[in-house]
């Protein structure tokens, strides 16, 4: 869920537990006493949609800290040309993004869906192979990498803003995410046109193409800058953390 500058995530899990973790910029000097489980604890509380996750027993004693998250994406074809041969690089290994999205997995089964199929009937050849390799690639999962980078780059862009108190002028497709959040909160059709962009069914352009649905969520979402969810502020996020 995104809050004046930073993010909740909830996270079910197995056996009855979950998790919740709150997301800042590295550059958020501020969001690094949140390492302190007290303030941790009195930050998740200032949220009403989110407090109670905080109900259960803690399976640790402190905060786990997640840092120095960096975007990586590597191909062995350079225009056309195959840099490498025997190396196919797969999920992980070829892309990954801030995880706090929660595709990779998704992201990585399509691509083992692909090197499958390219695997049934191989070229012999390691050139073509690797070819044929970055050509599957491109058409199966490069778009949802790029898109989950173009997002991660306008939620980064939007905390900035916010923790400078300076406008936020979004990108367009960022701009029509957020709308598209906000309208979801209201009507099914939008809620499930949501899930599936997050839940890697459909790319943005494809729900974007349905039939009437770019209208309804300007209709229904475009005042999302007017409809904050429930929470601190960043005057009164910094108090909590004692900055």
């Amino acid at each position: 869920m995104p809050y004046e500058s930073i993010s909740i995530l909830t996270l079910p899990a197995d056996n009855g537990t979950w998790g919740v973790g709150l997301v800042s910029s590295a550059k958020d000097a501020a969001m690094r006493g949140l390492k302190d489980v007290d303030t941790w604890t009195s930050v998740v509380k200032g949220y009403p949609l989110c407090a109670h996750w905080l109900d259960g027993e803690p399976l640790d004693d402190g905060v786990l800290v997640m840092a120095k998250i960096e975007d990586r994406h590597r191909t062995f074809v350079i225009d056309g040309q195959p840099v490498a041969t025997g190396v196919l690089p797969l999920a992980d290994s070829w892309a990954c993004t801030n995880p706090s999205v929660g595709r990779g997995v998704s992201i990585g089964a399509y691509h083992a869906a692909a090197l499958r199929d390219l695997l049934h009937d191989a070229p012999a050849d390691p050139v073509e192979l690797q070819r044929a390799w970055y050509d599957a690639t491109m058409a199966t999962v490069e778009d949802w990498y790029r898109g989950t980078l173009s997002f991660d780059q306008g939620r980064l862009a939007q905390i900035h803003a916010e923790m400078d108190g300076s406008p936020f002028a979004p990108e367009p497709e960022y701009e029509m995410t957020c709308a598209l959040q906000a309208a979801a909160n209201k009507d099914p059709e939008m809620l499930r046109a949501f899930v599936d962009i997050a839940g890697v069914v459909d790319t943005p352009a494809e729900v974007f193409a349905r039939p009437g649905l770019f209208e309804q969520v300007i209709e229904k979402g475009g005042t999302w800058r007017d409809e904050p969810l429930p929470g601190l502020s960043r005057a009164e996020l910094l108090a909590v953390v004692g900055a």
